[in-house]
């Protein structure tokens, strides 16, 4: 475990979610201004399609394993829950993002320490008997961190699993 590292893992059944998003391939880890960039692009459109709602989620969806795909080839998704049946438009995607059994771990940590979270939840997978199923792997932000007193992303980590 990290210093200051706030953490609880834990199976959380979620419901199905749309998610307006744009996606980038490419490198992206550590790069906090392409995860701003990407954002930005989607909830400047939000606004103008006045879908900025209070209990919306911002995610971030990871469809390459990164242990197995080059930089360059590796695909994210960037966005935010929306009503079901909004419509794509322009480079704004829509996706669905199954309900079912998710391992959970929310985390407050710094930027630097994301990988370190994501090898805990994986580990904790095997070891607690479950085991990752094909789907969404995200992270869902919990904060703006630029208002955090220290910085700090609240985060959660969510893992498909078996139930």
């Amino acid at each position: 475990m990290y210093k200051e590292l706030v953490s609880h893992i834990r199976i959380v059944k979620k419901p199905e979610r749309t998610l307006a998003f744009v996606r980038n391939t490419g490198p992206y880890m550590g790069d906090q201004a392409l995860f701003e960039r990407l954002f930005s692009k989607v909830i400047r459109w939000a606004r103008g399609h006045d879908l900025m709602k209070p209990d919306l989620e911002a995610i971030s969806i990871y469809h390459d394993d990164p242990d197995h795909t080059a930089p360059e080839e590796q695909r994210i998704s960037v966005g935010i829950t929306v009503p079901k049946g909004t419509k794509p438009d322009g480079e704004i995607e829509i996706m669905h993002i199954p309900a079912g059994d998710f391992v959970v771990g929310s985390f407050e940590i710094y930027p630097d320490e994301y990988g370190n979270c994501w090898k805990e939840v994986m580990d904790w997978i095997p070891e607690n008997g479950r085991k990752a199923t094909p789907g969404p792997m995200y992270e869902c932000y919990r904060n703006d961190p630029n208002t955090h007193p220290l910085g700090k992303h609240i985060v959660d980590i969510c893992v498909p699993v078996n139930e």
